[in-house]
């Protein structure tokens, strides 16, 4: 494996719909009920443009953003490289308000080839978006959760009763 097959571009061609597997969604929007009222992290990976696993951050005593310290971060990747995966994202959660950047997550913001997806909980129906970095702005992509990813990664996460939505 070359040293920056890491670092995924889920975006790298024009139009790029995005794919996440349908278990990776559903421990993920676990993660992010439970961790209410704090904002829930996650780093995401997989190949090209299907995540297929992701990383749960610890969860910030600050109930209005998240932050993660360097030594979770760079055990975060360690763990995406030590699995052939390349980071694909990063999800985080808005326990209050909608799915929409925030001034903190525009300025926040540093990995332009990934996708940034936010977790509304603010309703009783978890509202997921994702969005890629273009220009100096967050725009808004499309995005599929599927069963194919899963069986892709083989994976042995738990199925939730709730989910998100397909796009």
């Amino acid at each position: 494996m070359k040293t920056t097959d890491w670092l995924g571009d889920p975006f790298a061609f024009k139009d790029n719909k995005l794919y996440m597997g349908r278990k990776v969604a559903n421990r993920l929007l676990r993660g992010a009920q439970e961790a209410v009222p704090y904002e829930f992290s996650a780093l995401l990976a997989g190949r090209d443009a299907t995540i297929t696993d992701a990383v749960a951050m610890p969860i910030s005593s600050d109930t209005g953003n998240f932050s993660w310290d360097g030594p979770a971060f760079l055990q975060a990747l360690h763990s995406i490289r030590k699995r052939q995966l390349q980071w694909l994202g990063v999800l985080h959660t808005h326990p209050h308000t909608a799915p929409i950047p925030s001034r903190q997550d525009v300025l926040g913001w540093h990995y332009p080839t990934l996708s940034y997806w936010i977790v509304s909980l603010a309703s009783e129906t978890p509202e997921w978006r994702v969005y890629q970095w273009k220009n100096g702005a967050f725009l808004l992509r499309d995005y599929t959760v599927t069963e194919a990813a899963d069986e892709a990664a083989n994976s042995s996460a738990a199925v939730s009763p709730s989910s998100p939505k397909n796009s």
